[in-house]
């Protein structure tokens, strides 16, 4: 019976504690860091010998350094495309949806260019969410590293970004 009791006390005041962090209200703008790892498929539409339409559709991972943050811990798919002339790219572009650990999704199109198996430079713009996120905008600058591909016909690289966020005013 004393087990019972001490059990039931525990339980009501990590409840009575807990119920302030669960309540407490999210941060309404914020600036987020991320590590985003890559793995990717393409398809190349060859028009000449020095110009090559490469459309690709990948998954990944992304992670803050802090432990926490907008886009820590979630998973991502990302489509996009780049038009290559003489292996330099000006136009990579796309959309990444991140899936946070809770299930919210926030989306970003993104631009960049670089030389091909080569890092490349490039920002993106926050264009909405759902859930808790439904309305988000925000910025971000970011490198992309290349990486040694995994298998034949994949790509690997990883992403350092850093940004800022806002969600709309609450209703």
């Amino acid at each position: 019976m004393l087990k019972k009791s001490v059990a039931l006390i525990l339980t009501l005041l990590i409840l009575a504690t807990a119920g302030h962090v669960l309540a407490e209200e999210m941060a309404r703008e914020g600036s987020a860091t991320i590590r985003a790892y890559w793995i990717v498929t393409g398809t190349a539409l060859p028009m000449s010998k020095e110009l090559v339409q490469m459309n690709y559709d990948g998954y990944g991972v992304a992670a803050s350094e802090t432990g926490k943050g907008l886009l820590h811990n979630a998973s991502a798919h990302v489509v996009g495309g780049m038009l290559i002339q003489k292996g330099i790219y000006n136009n990579d572009s796309g959309l990444i949806c991140y899936t946070r650990p809770d299930g919210d999704q926030i989306f970003l199109t993104y631009k960049t260019s670089g030389q091909m198996g080569k890092g490349a430079k490039g920002t993106g713009t926050i264009v909405g969410g759902t859930g808790k996120f439904e309305g988000i905008t925000g910025t971000m600058e970011f490198t992309r590293f290349q990486l040694r591909p995994p298998a034949k016909g994949a790509g690997a690289s990883f992403s350092l970004g850093k940004g800022t966020w806002k969600l709309p005013e609450e209703k």
